[in-house]
Parts: structure tokens; C-alpha cells; sequence
């Protein structure tokens, strides 16, 4: 029991504020933290920005994939960040579908 205690107290408790002090601390030194968290971040935004148009719009999940020869099923996977695998081609089908202007940037890194 005296080892149990003894790992149990040495386990580092994480809060919200040590959470977003690692994950900056990680961004900061790791290259592979970073691409991991920047790609996270893009598949964030961009299901985020297919759900909240669609819901701007109207529309279902039903009705949008049947503009643009889909299935429902497709649409909620889009709509989803983990499993946001989307292709140029696809985000145009959905910005003509929900009368919506696809831009796209590149923006060059310090």
C-alpha cells in the first residue's frame, strides 16, 4: 500500500491552466507537435465552417448531400473533425451547393 500512495502522489494533476501551458510548451519545441496540432486545428475549422454554413442555410445533411451527389452519411462525416478528410474538389461541390465563396490561402510561415 505504502508504493501505491507513493505513485499516486507523485502523478501530476492537470488543470485547464497546465493544460494550455503544456500544450504551448509542446507547440513551442516539438515540429511534430506542431504540424499534429495545426492539422487538428485546420480539420476543426473546416467541419466547423461546413456545419455552421449549412445551418445558415436551411439545410440538412439530407438535402445538402443530395446537391451535391452525396450521401447524408458523407455529410455528418465532414461535419465531424475526426474524420474530416476532405478534398479540394469536394469544398467547391459544397461552396457552389450553400451559395458560398471557397477561398483558400497560403500563408507563408516565419
Amino acid at each position: 500500500m505504502i508504493k501505491m500512495r507513493t505513485i499516486a502522489q507523485k502523478k501530476k494533476i492537470i488543470t485547464p491552466e497546465s493544460v494550455s501551458q503544456h500544450i504551448e510548451e509542446q507547440y513551442k519545441k516539438s515540429r511534430e507537435f506542431r504540424k499534429a496540432y495545426d492539422e487538428e486545428v485546420l480539420n476543426l475549422k473546416i467541419a466547423y465552417k461546413i456545419a455552421q454554413l449549412r445551418k445558415q442555410r436551411h439545410v440538412t445533411q439530407r438535402e445538402l448531400a443530395k446537391k451535391i451527389g452525396t450521401t447524408q452519411q458523407t455529410i455528418s462525416r465532414l461535419e465531424d473533425s475526426e474524420n474530416t478528410k476532405v478534398t479540394v474538389h469536394t469544398l467547391a461541390k459544397l461552396a457552389i451547393a450553400l451559395k458560398a465563396k471557397l477561398s483558400i490561402d497560403l500563408i507563408p510561415q516565419e
